[in-house]
């Protein structure tokens, strides 16, 4: 537990009176005051092990429920006696940092179709500061563009290194987005197509995905379009409170069906129930989950039918709407990273042979991305790897 020295220090501390010695009052230089309960100082005392690294010697099983605080001393450190003879050392400045409910939470940085978002080259991705920078931008924002990836698999594969282990699903590990003449799946054509998200009747949908150009349409079109789920949610809930809560308590079904494999996809019958919206424990707007072709016949309460269907026309009409679709024409060794549990993606329509318009598609999980961009942020943007990121589609 080493102190961050940049850490509020101890001004005081003290047992309530009347609270029966289960709890301790500290208060910090910064004006703050916590209140930690017996129980909570207890399973968290450094001689139980680390529980960051799961190495543990000490289980709750141990608790005394009727234990108490005696003496509480706050000098370098903070020293906790309790009732059962046992002694706490802790240092202040993990005691700060880890206070129930201390998580730090960074304004979401919603965007609409003016927004820059970040663009990177591949030369300063290979650096720790740029690596960071692209994971940052990706965690916070949804997305970011990086340039200079080689045009070529190697280049794709480089690239996802940064962000974690590719994903294998049922169109393998790696998808080569081209047209084709027999289309067995939308991606293949050369038709527009809505945003969406990849994957919503898994469980867990795809994370955090790449698109890269290998070959652009040469008669132009085909330019990709990204919407950030986040703020068209922000924008039902303040406009359609009534849509909002809908779209984020009822689940509904997601659909993929296919009985025979076809060139670079599996067989397999799919199905999640899932509400469009996720909020985390804060309500806060942690995942979106969309894709109108893939939802499923609504199984859902008949007196529900009808509001559902108007939030489900709200929803749909906004990621449509030009205000909030970001538009940008893919050239060869272009990469569009994007959150996909966030950013929703599509493109315009375009013309040209059969072949000729190539761009390559794969997915790591969420959680690897951010568990290196919470080990980046320790070394090189330190204090920031406790702000909380957005969970993603937690149902």
């Amino acid at each position: 537990m080493a102190q961050n020295a940049t850490a509020p220090t101890v001004t005081a501390i003290s047992i309530p009176e009347g609270g029966e010695g289960r709890a301790v009052s500290v208060e910090w230089s910064t004006g703050e005051r916590t209140s930690f309960n017996v129980l909570w100082l207890r399973d968290n005392c450094p001689s139980g092990g680390d529980k960051r690294s799961a190495f543990r010697t000490f289980s709750v099983a141990e608790l005394d429920v009727a234990l108490t605080i005696t003496d509480a001393v706050a000098t370098e450190g903070i020293s906790i006696g309790y009732s059962d003879g046992h002694q706490s050392q802790f240092d202040a400045g993990w005691l700060h940092t880890n206070r129930p409910g201390a998580t730090r939470v960074r304004p979401s940085a919603t965007w609409r179709s003016t927004a820059e978002l970040s663009s990177l080259d591949m030369a300063s991705v290979r650096s720790d500061a740029g690596w960071h920078d692209l994971l940052e931008a990706v965690s916070t924002n949804g997305a970011a563009v990086v340039t200079g990836v080689p045009a070529s698999n190697e280049g794709s594969s480089e690239l996802a290194a940064k962000l974690g282990h590719v994903r294998e699903t049922d169109f393998g590990r790696f998808f080569d987005i081209i047209s084709e003449p027999d289309v067995w799946t939308m991606s293949q054509s050369t038709s527009a197509m809505d945003p969406h998200t990849d994957d919503p009747y898994r469980y867990t949908p795809s994370g955090v995905s790449i698109l890269h150009c290998f070959e652009s349409s040469p008669t132009g079109g085909g330019r990709s379009t990204l919407v950030d789920g986040f703020a068209v949610a922000e924008a039902i809930r303040s406009e359609v409170p009534e849509a909002f809560e809908l779209l984020t308590s009822v689940a509904v079904p997601w659909v993929r069906h296919r009985t025979e494999s076809v060139d670079q996809g599996e067989a397999v019958h799919l199905i999640a129930h899932a509400p469009v919206i996720s909020l985390d424990r804060d309500g806060a707007i942690a995942g979106v989950r969309f894709h109108e072709r893939s939802m499923g016949t609504l199984d859902i309460a008949a007196e529900l039918m009808d509001g559902y269907y108007r939030a489900l026309i709200e929803f749909t009409k906004r990621i449509r709407d030009p205000e909030f679709q970001w538009e940008h024409g893919l050239e060869p060794g272009e990469a569009i990273v994007f959150d996909n549990q966030r950013v929703l993606h599509g493109r315009t329509a375009f013309d040209g042979d059969p072949g000729r318009r190539h761009l390559r598609l794969c997915t790591v999980d969420r959680d690897q991305v951010h568990s290196a961009l919470r080990l980046l942020r320790e070394r090189l943007a330190t204090g920031t790897e406790h702000e909380k990121l957005p969970a993603g589609n937690l149902s």
